[in-house]
């Protein structure tokens, strides 16, 4: 036996989805024998709850699509080796949980995409496919949030509770398996709070179901009874790969905390508001960082204080984000006598340079043509070190004035705005792998060797 994730899928033929003759004529022949005097049942007695919420959460359910550009080396006709560039596509679903267009599915469906193209899976055939952007990916569960390109306002998912499932509920499995469309299936919980091990990755709360769940319904929803998004179906235990009765979702607490961490470190176009947000054990919002050169600290806000968030913390990180658009993001914070005080932050270019130093505890500059000459480095190559703060984060893992930073993390930083990047998505206490490139000297000359570090930004 075998778990294996349910998503990717490789696009389908549209032979694949057709009928054969001979099943349709057996169809026409059934038909035949009917009793035709016999009335259809009233169709509100067939409208079932599984009907009905199938009806609300439907319209929210997307089709991710991906491409990814591969290098592939084979010889010619002379037996020369030659490299040429290919396309892989896959398949998996996702939920809407924003009107804006703020999609979640799973990172498996995405890893390493160079192209995200979403779909609709409503009844209309030639729904067009909407190019999307990857905001977050937590691959350690598996989750990933995207936001699609085209503005909205988009049907969304209402967001149920994971904590008090019941075994032998009813739930249902929305997704696009193989590429086909939107297909609906239903089953029960069978077990709560599984295990896995998925390719040498644990993970852990699971909500097992048997609803039938294949390829290509990675990402989509699982939802109660009430049209409620409970979970994201995620993987299968099969022995042939495809539905054996025996599925796993992600539940939708999980992707919740998922969305609230994506979301209060997201990126707003390279500007900021000076502050950290953060969300307590009770799960209340509190300003947890103000940097006193920012726009929150001219406003007098203060870090420590509570937050009112009446919708709740997501609620509150969506407004956020979608404030940047506006320019400015109005909330209120607690005065410390128990009064709720609006504050007006305008959004700002940050001082990168300044923020490196707090964060990192560096002061760097981008190797251009006339550093590259003193440097002895490629220009455009990445950030030359140029001091080095006592005891900053820098500092402890020694790295010294004059070696050249190419990596943080994930990403090349290679300008100012690069840095930026980095340093706006990182909160307090996260630790990144940081590459770079120094010349040493040994008796037999200088070398330019690499290495890595671990950084933690402060």
């Amino acid at each position: 036996m075998k778990f294996v994730v349910a998503g990717a899928a490789p696009r389908v033929d549209s032979a694949m989805r057709t009928l054969t003759a001979c099943a349709l004529a057996s169809v026409a022949a059934a038909s035949a024998f009917a009793d035709d005097a016999a009335p259809p049942a009233p169709k509100n007695e067939r409208r079932t709850p599984v009907v009905e919420a199938v009806e609300k959460a439907a319209p929210a359910v997307v089709s991710v699509g991906t491409t990814k550009i591969v290098k592939v080396r084979y010889f010619d006709w002379d037996f020369l080796q030659k490299t040429a560039q290919q396309e892989q596509h896959g398949l998996g679903s996702g939920v809407i949980v924003h009107p804006s267009g703020y999609v979640v599915t799973n990172a498996h469906v995405i890893n390493q995409a160079d192209e995200i193209l979403v779909k609709l899976t409503g009844a209309r055939e030639q729904e067009p496919e909407i190019p999307a952007t990857l905001i977050a990916a937590d691959i350690e569960h598996d989750l990933a949030l995207l936001r699609l390109e085209k503005p909205g306002p988009y049907p969304c998912v209402e967001f149920g509770r994971s904590d008090d499932l019941m075994l032998g509920e009813t739930v249902i499995a929305i997704g696009n398996p193989f590429g086909i469309g939107r297909t609906v299936t239903t089953g029960i919980i069978s077990a709560l709070d599984r295990t896995l091990d998925v390719r040498g990755a644990k993970f852990t709360g699971l909500i097992q179901t048997d609803a039938a769940v294949n390829r290509g319904n990675s990402g989509g929803p699982l939802v109660n009874v009430n049209g409620e998004w409970i979970g994201v179906n995620s993987a299968i235990y099969s022995l042939s790969g495809g539905a054996d009765g025996i599925s796993f979702a992600i539940p939708v607490d999980a992707a919740r905390r998922f969305l609230v961490d994506s979301l209060r470190t997201a990126r707003f176009g390279g500007l900021w508001l000076g502050l950290e947000f953060g969300v307590d054990a009770g799960g209340h919002v509190v300003v947890e960082r103000v940097y006193p050169q920012g726009p929150a600290a001219k406003a007098g806000v203060t870090a420590g204080s509570a937050v009112a968030a009446p919708g709740g913390a997501l609620r509150f990180c969506f407004d956020l984000v979608e404030s940047a658009r506006a320019g400015a993001f109005v909330f209120k914070v607690s005065d410390g006598a128990g009064a709720a005080k609006p504050v007006t932050l305008a959004f700002e270019r940050p001082p990168v340079e300044d923020l490196a130093w707090q964060r990192l505890g560096v002061k760097v500059a981008v190797v251009d043509d006339a550093l590259a000459e003193r440097a002895r480095f490629d220009p455009g190559s990445g950030l030359l070190i140029l001091e080095v703060k006592d005891g900053g984060p820098a500092g402890r893992i020694g790295l010294a004035r004059g070696d050249l930073v190419t990596f943080i993390g994930t990403h090349r930083v290679q300008t100012l705005d690069d840095l930026l990047t980095v340093v706006l998505a990182s909160g307090k206490g996260e630790a990144a792998e940081l590459r770079l490139d120094r010349w040493t000297s040994s008796p037999f000359g200088v070398s330019r060797d690499g290495f890595k570090a671990r950084i933690v930004f402060e």
